[in-house]
């Protein structure tokens, strides 16, 4: 018997755990604004699935759990291709999960059309750098948007937006919020640069801050800009240069940053450990392999901490890990990274 309706009414997942559990065998078809897919299923077991390019499970799952409005249709006498059956429950549990991070990824990584280049200035004198990381780095080069980091890396949407967001959350590279903003952003700055210096003042411009109060950038990393002729090229006294949302987004990634380096400057792992849950555990971790430093015992040793029953015990857990010989953390912009991400 087929099966057909609309996801307003019956979530996609409310469709899957029915599928397996009642052991169907067939071709689940979803269809909506946000994309389409299918999925296949034999016994109750997915063997076989795809949407756009992504042919993973996990990650049909997940794009199919995007398509909010739309429609489903399962049909059991479609033709079901030989795979490998793979449970339906931890397959969906992983989509969902990577649904909830993908929500905080959107905040900072608004689409694939996005700008996205590198940062004025590290966010700290030293800053130690992966090997995934440095390749996106290297996709990313002097600018250009989402897209050309996935298509250089050769990933998906999610995993490029997921890289992007964690080099933005280190301070290495800041996101503009569209496609065309960096053009529209050169467009003005050159207006600015050649307006005849007698021009009437823009009072809307003037309300700016002065950009030097928001970034400070030493003289020898400044960029080389196009200048307009010498008798243009004076500054205007009353309408100051307009401050790009990149650099304002960067600043204040810098000053959070800072500020939370400056509160808990005294005991970095105490904090880190009071802020330590079973929830937060893995993105530790992560963020431990992320900096080439994570090994299993380490993984093991956070985990273990996670579920200690005070802020001691996961203290004296975390020192052995985070630590080193004269009891200073090994690593204090990845606690401070860590703290930024629970307190957000």
């Amino acid at each position: 018997m087929s099966l057909q309706g609309s996801l307003d009414s019956f979530p996609l997942p409310d469709v899957l755990a029915l599928l397996a559990s009642t052991k169907k065998h067939g071709e689940l078809r979803v269809a909506g604004h946000q994309g389409a897919g299918r999925v296949w299923v034999s016994d109750g077991a997915v063997v076989g699935a795809e949407a756009g390019s992504a042919r993973v499970p996990a990650d049909v799952l997940f794009q199919l759990l995007r398509v909010a409005t739309g429609s489903f249709t399962f049909d059991p006498d479609a033709d079901v291709p030989v795979g490998k059956p793979v449970d339906l429950e931890p397959l969906l549990s992983e989509a969902q999960a990577r649904l909830v991070e993908w929500q905080l990824i959107e905040a900072v990584v608004p689409s694939m059309a996005a700008p996205v280049d590198l940062a004025e200035e590290l966010p700290s004198p030293k800053t130690t750098v992966t090997a995934a990381q440095w390749r996106v780095l290297r996709a990313i080069g002097g600018g250009g948007t989402v897209d050309d980091v996935a298509r250089a890396l050769d990933i998906d949407e999610f995993h490029a937006c997921q890289a992007v967001k964690r080099l933005v959350d280190a301070g290495l590279v800041v996101v503009g919020d569209g496609a065309s903003e960096r053009d529209d952003q050169d467009e003005l700055e050159d207006e600015d640069e050649t307006t005849d210096a007698q021009a009437e003042p823009d009072i809307e411009a003037a309300a700016y801050e002065d950009p030097d109060e928001l970034v400070t950038i030493p003289d020898h990393l400044r960029g080389n800009r196009r200048r307009a002729p010498a008798q243009e090229a004076a500054p205007d006294p009353v309408r100051p240069a307009r401050p790009s949302p990149m650099a304002i987004a960067a600043a204040r990634r810098r000053a959070e940053l800072a500020e939370l380096s400056d509160q808990y400057s005294g005991d970095l792992v105490g904090a880190t450990a009071a802020a330590l849950t079973p929830e937060n555990a893995k993105a530790l971790v992560r963020e431990l392999a992320e900096l080439g430093t994570g090994t299993s015992e380490a993984a093991e040793a956070i985990e273990a901490a996670s579920l200690a029953p005070s802020t001691e015990e996961r203290a004296a857990a975390l020192e052995g890990v985070l630590v080193n010989d004269e009891g200073e953390p090994l690593n204090r912009a990845l606690l401070v990274k860590f703290l930024s991400s629970v307190r957000s």
